[in-house]
């Protein structure tokens, strides 16, 4: 089930133009339809696609005239000496980067874009869910009814994130819609991006149809995750110890030791060897700053794991 909103007029006019063909493009596209779902985009699968085509044919419009005008100038772009800059090589290449790989990544974007989506808002789901559970495990042994919970967990957005609006969605269909909490439960987890979370849900509804304490599954499930957790952020930890030495080798010992034997290599050795400032210059400028920004990418990324 997909959030509904009205579309908008670009939107609506990419429908009225191109629905005839992406009519049958999303027939029996399932995928497209989950995918849209789990990223939360309030589109059917035929209006997107219809969208997505009007986007890609505007920018092969937009890059046709840019081509058109290349070309047209082309003949009178010539060097001092009087030859042609872009000679009909260049031409050809431009042209079909123009007219190719812009709207093929245009089309890619686009047909990507939702399971990207819906895959970054699952990692942020499992990333969050055991700090959300152990929060669900206290409102639960304060006797907070289900409808109370979700509630409250949308609430807290700042803290939960991703999990805040799937909690946020269930508290709609609960109280706005008037859907049961069995089917609002069955629902959350045929949508949820997270197999994590969809396991929470899924867990809640057989302890409520099979008669169990919520309680004591809150409890349970609370202190599972916060193991699982602790076991993940261990071994995140370690790794970062890992590429933090070979941080200090690399990046610090490697450089200085490695300019010292160049000084040193090119001041002893004999007539005919210099030391070009560019090798200098290509080093410091262009070698430190190369591997300063792979070690902060690699650290960036542990710590956005671990959520630090």
């Amino acid at each position: 089930m997909a959030l509904e909103r009205p579309l908008s007029g670009f939107e609506s006019f990419s429908l009225l133009i191109f629905g005839w063909l992406s009519r049958p493009l999303t027939k029996d596209a399932i995928g497209i339809r989950n995918d849209l779902v789990k990223a939360r985009i309030p589109m059917l699968p035929m209006a997107y696609a219809a969208t997505s085509i009007m986007i890609i044919f505007l920018t092969f419009i937009g890059c046709a005239a840019l081509t058109l005008m290349m070309l047209l100038a082309a003949p009178n772009l010539t060097s001092p000496s009087g030859d042609q800059l872009l000679s009909i090589p260049i031409q050809i290449g431009l042209c079909f980067f123009f007219l190719v790989m812009i709207p093929s990544m245009i089309a890619a974007v686009q047909y990507y874009s939702p399971g990207i989506t819906g895959y970054q808002r699952g990692r942020d789901m499992d990333k969050n869910l055991p700090y959300a559970a152990s929060y669900v495990a206290a409102m639960s042994a304060a006797n907070a009814t289900p409808d109370k919970i979700f509630k409250s967990l949308a609430r807290n957005q700042d803290i939960y994130g991703e999990l805040s609006h799937e909690a946020g969605w269930i508290y709609h269909n609960m109280v706005f819609v008037g859907q049961d909490l069995v089917s609002t439960l069955k629902a959350a987890v045929e949508r949820s991006p997270s197999e994590k979370f969809g396991e929470f849900i899924q867990g809640m509804v057989g302890t409520i149809t099979s008669g169990g304490n919520m309680k004591l599954y809150f409890l349970n499930r609370s202190e599972y995750y916060a193991q699982a957790n602790r076991v993940a952020v261990k071994d995140l930890i370690n790794q970062m110890a890992l590429y933090a030495e070979v941080y200090v080798v690399v990046a610090v010992a490697f450089p200085i030791f490695a300019m010292i034997m160049a000084l040193i290599t090119f001041w002893v050795s004999g007539s005919g060897m210099t030391l070009e400032e560019e090798h200098l210059y290509a080093m410091v400028f262009g070698g430190l700053p190369l591997i300063q920004s792979v070690f902060s990418f690699i650290f960036w990324a542990i710590s956005d794991e671990i959520g630090v």
